[in-house]
């Protein structure tokens, strides 16, 4: 006999009874959600470690000359001329530069800032929306920033970094906490902190605004579609997050047929 629980049970029916359990692969720390309060998440890391490749990439290429319709250039590094958010590009087809941006960083200083500020902020929003919403999220928020400094750069300025995608998941992390009544002077201070940094030059500040934005107004969308979840909707659920990142790509999108540095600030 095995002591269980409650009461005994015999060993072939503990046996039985743990094969027909469901096994938890991954789940919260007590308090997840929270800001400084969940351990770091499947995406989470993911995405830490794509952002790492990626570099170790970039450390790869070599400088020489970038060609684009005819004009030759000089160019540092041909990985980042190449992927990086060029407005002039992108208004001339290579619209996949507002996504493949978001994963190149400068040095390792830009690289090692932004993957420590992903690991703090990222958890507690991936925790609360799911991995699935979570994935849709960043990579909204990251076309938010690249079409934020798509508009308000000059055309001929080259922007590179995930600080517009971070940016969104502190926005996002701002309206969940509202929503389910936690504190939020610590977000708050982390956003004004950083919005500052970014007028003390060489920081692309517009990919941060525009990712702010963007991730304040998407997950206003994930969090109702979590609420819904939690009311065991599972259709009106997964209807509100598909709805609501087509209706963010949609509007993106549109501003994209803008032409670039639109409002030159």
């Amino acid at each position: 006999m095995r002591e269980a629980p409650v009461g005994w049970q015999c060993a072939r029916c503990v046996h039985q009874d743990s094969r027909r359990a469901p096994v938890t692969r991954w789940r919260p720390t007590v308090g997840g959600g929270r800001l400084g309060n969940t351990r770091l998440t499947p995406v989470v890391i993911a995405l830490i470690a794509v952002n790492v490749v990626v570099y170790i990439w970039e450390q790869t290429q070599h400088a020489g000359i970038y060609v684009f319709q005819g004009t030759a250039s000089p160019c540092p590094n041909i990985g980042i001329c190449r992927y990086g958010l060029w407005p002039y590009a992108v208004h001339h087809g290579q619209l996949y530069r507002i996504i493949t941006s978001a994963f190149l960083h400068e040095n390792i200083e830009h690289i090692a800032l932004n993957m420590i500020t992903l690991a703090i902020v990222g958890p507690p929003v991936e925790a609360e929306l799911g991995r699935v919403r979570f994935i849709a999220l960043y990579l909204v928020c990251a076309l938010g920033g690249s079409v934020g400094s798509y508009l308000l750069s000059p055309q001929d300025e080259l922007g590179l970094g995930a600080s517009g995608a971070i940016f969104g998941l502190m926005g996002a992390y701002f309206i969940l906490a509202r929503r389910r009544g936690w504190d939020t002077t610590t977000i708050l201070a982390l956003i004004v902190i950083n919005l500052l940094f970014g007028f003390t030059g060489g920081i692309d500040w517009r990919d941060h605004l525009g990712g702010l934005v963007t991730g304040a107004s998407v997950s206003l969308g994930m969090a109702h579609s979590v609420d819904l979840r939690r009311a065991a909707s599972r259709t009106a659920e997964v209807a509100t997050g598909v709805a609501t990142t087509l209706a963010a790509l949609g509007v993106l999108g549109l501003l994209l047929l803008l032409p670039p540095g639109h409002v030159n600030l």
